[in-house]
């Protein structure tokens, strides 16, 4: 889910700032269950999909509104009661790549014997947690925003048992969302963004310091990571059921798309669920 997180907490983000808006206190509830699918790691050219969860807690109180949810992590949006100017703050889970496996949920699965020779003697990547903060300005055309997302990443060498002490990376977004009804029982939102990486998180997860068989040495620095769209769609099946489609791509650009990990540069992602809102 990580390529259309971006479009997910925006989505909620916009879902925060129309409660907050109407007034509307209080606690709300999601409930439900779909299949998702993208890449086993950024720049891979395999898929995976699986069933995926999907539970959310919310709470609003005047100009504020609390979240926790399986998917879009924990969260805390302002609202400026004038303006509408908002400030979110949010911690989600990061991104792994391993030269063994590829994880789901926190469950590990095998890669591929085609990715793991590819990998074979690269370090392994591990960001637990990715806190985020975004600054927007919800518009009658739509909502612009701007973010920086901190990624604390351990970079360890299996077979060497050399280390690095954790990187300490950034990447910095900007993007645009836009939604509405389209019928009675159906609304589109859709997304467009752009994300610069720094120079820490373009070596971490994209330069090659430690040449192998399969992939030769290079040095990545800081820009461009990804140009991105994203379209959500969905349909009310009753008045506290929705079905919710989620459809993104992304283009890798700069050292991320030249990098030696990278085998497809245009990278895709999908997400189908059912949910109840009570």
């Amino acid at each position: 889910m990580k390529k259309i997180k971006p479009l997910l907490v925006a989505m909620a983000i916009l879902f925060a700032v129309e409660t907050i808006q109407a007034g509307q206190d209080g606690w709300n509830f999601e409930l439900g269950a779909g299949v998702c699918g993208e890449n086993v790691y950024p720049g891979s050219d395999e898929y995976y999909v699986v069933p995926v969860p999907n539970l959310k807690v919310s709470y609003t109180r005047g100009v504020l509104d609390y979240s926790l949810s399986v998917l879009e992590g924990a969260s805390v949006t302002y609202t400026s009661p004038g303006s509408g100017f908002l400030v979110s703050f949010n911690v989600n889970a990061g991104s792994t790549r391993n030269s063994e496996t590829y994880s789901i949920l926190g469950i590990d699965v095998d890669h591929s014997d085609k990715t793991r020779k590819r990998l074979e003697g690269t370090p392994n990547l591990k960001t637990s947690a990715t806190v985020e903060t975004m600054l927007a300005y919800p518009t009658p055309v739509g909502l612009f925003g701007l973010s920086a997302a901190y990624h604390p990443t351990s970079v360890k060498y299996k077979n060497s048992g050399q280390s690095k002490e954790t990187v300490h990376g950034f990447i910095y977004s900007a993007l645009y969302t836009i939604g509405g009804p389209v019928t009675d029982h159906m609304a589109l939102s859709g997304l467009v963004g752009f994300e610069f990486m720094d120079k820490n998180y373009a070596d971490a997860w994209y330069g090659v310091d430690q040449p192998t068989e399969m992939l030769p040495g290079f040095k990545a620095n800081a820009g461009w990571r990804s140009g991105m769209i994203s379209v959500e769609v969905n349909y009310r099946l009753s008045k506290r059921i929705e079905l919710i489609a989620v459809g993104g791509s992304t283009i890798l650009l700069g050292d991320a798309q030249e990098s030696p990990f990278t085998v497809e540069k245009n990278q895709h992602a999908l997400s189908v669920q059912t949910v109840y809102r009570f």
